[in-house]
């Protein structure tokens, strides 16, 4: 017995140890692949990631030479690779591999035999992308060439010096000073000057300079290597990152001929003095001048002022101007007992044009927009633009609301014109908020915030329209605001919950699935319905950590109810449009159910067919990855979109859902009914699943029976039940009463 556990402890430990090696060779950061005889045996994740695979069992028991771009490299590394491997020695070397897909990479490789004396027995070989880094190289060793030849090729003379020592100079310096090439380095700059003296005094005078942090620069005489003087100009600055004092950059120029032109202008001093008259004549013609540049400075300070107080992009007043501005007219307004009304405009759905179309085309649109508002409002009103598509209109002396009103109309038909822009027809339609003086503020800034409030409501009654600022507005704006902190904080505090309604298939009278539904079970409402806080959640983005969480928690519970005996069953999870359009959607849902352990078919994704027409393109490439996955699709509430049968035709779908709408007067209206009908006929046509929504009575399911749906979820069995309640659905009297009046539902 003893000898059974020691054998079954090393047995484990062992089995402990090649998982702890696996998870090291999966978790390096650099490729490590085993061959043996030339063959691909085993690779790291890193690897597999590296050359382009989806795994390693597409590299396993490949030859070695598809790695390589073509089989003379294979044969050269394996011809330089073999005899230092044999010596037990390591081989490196940097070499152009090749990807799955054909293309190429620099890769660095390191190998070693396992052993030597028998090469058979493998060959270890370690891999990093140096493809970058090599860039980089050349990078680095092409812009050192070209400063060099910018150093050498100057047309000043350039010299570092230390310590009053010439460490380096360029030809031009070396030409200056009458020196051939390299004579000068390991010189002391003494040389270059006509006397000790000269040098002390220049030498004195620039390290002070130098030492401050200023250029020193001056005129000096200098000596050449024949003993001749010159003149140059000498510009010294500490080099960067040089002690002080001690490395200085020089550049030198010669000023001989310009000092010499000089002293003959200085002989002529008396000849310019007979030329008095000529002389005169050029003063005038200064004095002409300097009135120019006057007045060309006039105009550059009323450009600087103008660029100060206006947008870059359109030329409209900029915020400082339309503070100014609103700051007079309430004053007047103050003054003269009349109103001011201030006008917030956001343009709808800009960001769409900008993100699919280019900031280009945003920017002209910008201005087009700019444009017609100006052509609409009156002289005396101010149109701004604060930035982005945000706009301000400021309208003094109105009388009332009325006037408001009717400008706020003008621009609302002045925008509806569509505008061509690269042979893009686009409309530019605004949403409007008005707030009044001095009902609705006596300051500024407190106008412009109801302004802003009021366009965000209009935006929210459904856009191109405006909307007059009232204190309920303020209160429901608060309540948003203070909802959207209770939701984040619910979401820190786990008081989301999930309630799960049944999916009955009516042929078998069984529970063929289950929706989960999240639930907010505030500590002070109880439990909010999610039509009251999901659009706030899709507003500001909380519904991507919301709808993971979903995600993830209904496939727990539904792992929870598998071990407590409960069938097999699917679960399905509303997929939000925000959601869907999340950058890595497939690795997080490959991520979650991992991390449940729950496999893909038992998910079921419902996304509404707005959600899937907003891109279509880009839907279809998600879709199929998901039902790459085995990942089950449905369209929720179908029939309520605009989807054409080309376009569902293309889309991976297991399942349609008839919308509740339609369900509801299913037995009265036979418009509805044509409507199901149709739906059902489409989807069995298609080899769809089709679920009916919202079935509420026995005659809505016998009706939708007659019609061949035999799949619905609705209160007529049962209503969404927390977790807890769920194995109840399984009981054989419930499941005896499917289609029955709701008198029995749970």
């Amino acid at each position: 017995m003893t000898r059974d556990l020691i054998a079954k402890s090393a047995v484990m430990a062992a089995s402990q140890t090649l998982l702890e090696l696996r998870a090291i060779l999966d978790n390096a950061t650099v490729g490590i692949l085993f061959t043996k005889n030339r063959v691909l045996v085993q690779a790291n994740k890193a690897f597999v990631q590296m050359f382009g695979y989806d795994s390693a069992d597409e590299i396993v028991g490949q030859p070695g030479s598809v790695l390589y771009p073509d089989h003379a490299t294979y044969e050269l590394l394996g011809s330089e690779a073999g005899p230092v491997l044999a010596a037990g020695a390591p081989y490196r070397t940097e070499i152009e591999m090749r990807r799955k897909d054909d293309s190429t990479f620099w890769c660095r490789m390191s190998a070693k035999a396992i052993n030597p004396l028998r090469t058979q027995d493998g060959t270890i070989w370690i891999t990093e992308d140096v493809t970058e880094r090599r860039r980089l190289r050349q990078t680095i060793e092409q812009s050192q060439r070209e400063l060099e030849a910018i150093f050498e090729n100057a047309a000043v003379g350039i010299v570092f010096v230390r310590d009053r020592t010439i460490l380096r100079c360029n030809y031009r310096f070396e030409e200056i000073f009458g020196y051939s090439a390299g004579e000068l380095v390991g010189s002391a700059m003494g040389e270059l000057h006509p006397s000790d003296l000269d040098f002390h005094r220049f030498d004195d005078w620039a390290r002070q300079r130098i030492a401050a942090g200023e250029m020193a620069l001056t005129e000096i005489r200098g000596r050449r290597k024949d003993g001749g003087e010159i003149w140059v100009r000498a510009t010294g600055r500490q080099a960067v990152g040089a002690a002080a004092s001690v490395d200085v950059v020089w550049i030198f120029e010669d000023v001989t001929e310009r000092h010499s032109a000089e002293s003959a202008l200085r002989r002529a001093h008396d000849e310019l003095e007979q030329r008095v008259l000529e002389r005169t004549s050029e003063l005038s013609s200064a004095n002409q001048q300097l009135q120019a540049e006057i007045f060309e400075r006039l105009q550059a300070e009323q450009r600087i002022w103008h660029v100060a107080h206006h947008d870059g992009l359109t030329g409209l007043p900029n915020r400082t101007l339309l503070q100014d501005r609103l700051d007079q007219a309430l004053t007047q307004a103050g003054r003269s007992g009349s109103r001011v009304a201030v006008i917030f405009l956001d343009l709808d759905r800009f960001k769409a044009i900008n993100d699919t179309l280019g900031h280009g085309v945003g920017d002209e649109l910008l201005k087009h927009v700019a444009g017609r508002l100006s052509a609409v409002v009156r002289a005396s009103d101010t149109v701004s633009r604060l930035g982005g598509d945000e706009f301000v209109i400021v309208m003094a002396g109105i009388t009332g609301p009325d006037d408001a009103a009717v400008a706020a109309q003008k621009v609302i038909d002045a925008l509806g014109v569509s505008v061509t822009i690269e042979g893009h027809p686009l409309h530019a339609t605004p949403s409007l908020g008005i707030a009044l003086f001095p009902e609705d503020g006596a300051a500024p800034l407190e106008l412009m915030k109801n302004a802003d409030t009021a366009m965000y409501h209009a935006k929210a009654r459904g856009r191109n329209t405006y909307e007059f600022f009232t204190q309920r507005l303020t209160a429901e704006t608060e309540r948003a605001f203070t909802l959207e902190q209770r939701l984040r904080q619910a979401i820190d505090d786990q008081h989301l919950v999930l309630h799960y309604q049944p999916l009955v298939n009516m042929a078998t009278r069984k529970v063929a699935g289950l929706e989960a539904l999240v639930r907010w079970n505030d500590p002070e409402r109880g439990l909010i319905p999610p039509a009251e806080f999901i659009p706030l959640a899709e507003e500001t983005g909380l519904i991507v950590p919301v709808g993971n969480w979903v995600l993830a928690e209904a496939l727990r519970q539904n792992g929870r109810w598998q071990a407590a005996g409960l069938p097999q069953l699917p679960i399905a999870v509303n997929l939000s449009p925000r959601q869907f359009r999340q950058k890595d959607l497939i690795g997080s849902i490959r991520a979650i159910l991992a991390e449940t352990g729950q496999p893909a078919h038992l998910l079921e994704l419902e996304l509404t067919e707005s959600t899937l027409l907003h891109d279509l393109d880009a839907a279809l490439d998600i879709l199929r990855e998901l039902d790459a996955m085995g990942v089950r699709l449905a369209i929720d509430d179908f029939g309520t979109g605009y989807s054409s049968l080309n376009h569902l035709k293309r889309l991976p779908v297991h399942k349609l859902k008839i919308d509740q709408s339609f369900v509801r007067d299913l037995c009265h209206d036979r418009d509805d009914a044509a409507i199901v009908n149709a739906i059902i006929g489409l989807g069995h046509a298609m080899e769809m699943q089709v679920l009916a929504e919202g079935v509420e009575t026995g005659d809505q399911a016998a009706a939708l029976d007659r019609l061949g749906c035999c799949h619905y979820q609705g209160y007529l069995f049962s209503r969404p039940l927390p977790p807890d309640q769920v194995e109840q659905l399984f009981n054989p009297a419930v499941l005896a009463s499917l289609g029955a009046e709701p008198d029995y539902a749970i």
